[in-house]
């Protein structure tokens, strides 16, 4: 299956067709890496921040004048391992963070443009935050959580996260089948847990608060491998309305123990080895 985010940034972006010459990454304004080269884990990375803004000011106030943003914390791996998940950090299809803003401002750009052109008003500042995190590092797995939380207008923001899964050895990102041998089962399995964190009974309706297809219970195409056990992720309006947020359920390994993979299961037996 694609991408939750190719779905969900369809939705909540204004039209991104045209497009700038990209910038070098070293661009002295825009990138700085952090001091602390994580070294806990077997894959060795360092944290790196980015933050670039528009010219274009929003209406000012009396305390404060605001613009568009675009911000990332993400974590920068040798040359191999950055290729293997830039998809999983940038996300559609760029080649580095500066291209990624660019895309972002240019299309608030144009459209401040067209707002002092046509004298429509006052503009309003959006922003993108891209926070993406290393969920898990054995040196045979490896999964990113890409937290990215923007507004472009409109009643309110959008929040996405997207949870990635790489097997490192085989420099290949992880279907849902390579880690569990039976998705029915695993289906059955995750059903029971959701319905105890939501405090439903066994044969109680899902009903109006869930958006289920025919209220039948489905997997969140968002998972995860952690420490613990398999996350399954549902962003806001997959599964629940805006209001009630997003909904994260963590299977642990030992629920999976008949479903697993052998390659998984020998990850989730060796769970207390992991940083």
């Amino acid at each position: 299956m694609q991408k939750v985010n190719k779905v969900v940034f369809g939705l909540c972006l204004i039209g991104l067709s045209s497009c700038i010459a990209c910038s070098s990454d070293n661009k002295s304004s825009a990138a700085k890496s952090s001091e602390n080269e994580q070294i806990l884990d077997t894959l060795t990375y360092k944290m790196q921040s980015f933050k670039e803004i528009s010219p274009y000011f929003a209406v000012p106030s009396e305390e404060q004048v605001d613009t568009t943003k675009f911000t990332a914390y993400y974590p920068v791996f040798d040359e191999e391992i950055n290729t293997l998940v830039k998809e999983s950090i940038y996300l559609d299809g760029e080649e580095n963070m500066v291209q990624v803003s660019e895309s972002f401002l240019t299309a608030f750009n144009e459209y401040a443009e067209d707002q002092i052109v046509a004298e429509s008003g006052p503009l309003h500042a959006w922003f993108r935050d891209i926070s993406c995190q290393v969920l898990l590092n054995t040196g045979k797995f490896l999964t990113l959580q890409n937290s990215i939380s923007e507004y472009t207008g409109g009643a309110h923001g959008i929040q996405v996260v997207v949870l990635s899964n790489y097997d490192v050895q085989e420099k290949k990102e992880l279907a849902l089948t390579d880690i569990v041998s039976d998705t029915v089962k695993l289906k059955s399995i995750a059903e029971k847990f959701f319905r105890e964190q939501e405090n439903l009974s066994e044969t109680e309706s899902f009903g109006k608060a869930y958006f289920f297809d025919n209220d039948n219970f489905a997997l969140a195409d968002n998972f995860g491998l952690t420490k613990e056990g398999l996350l399954l992720y549902y962003n806001v309006y997959e599964i629940k309305p805006y209001a009630d947020g997003p909904t994260s359920l963590l299977i642990p390994y030992a629920a999976l123990s008949e479903v697993l993979t052998e390659r998984v299961g020998l990850l989730a037996k060796n769970t207390s080895n992991i940083n």
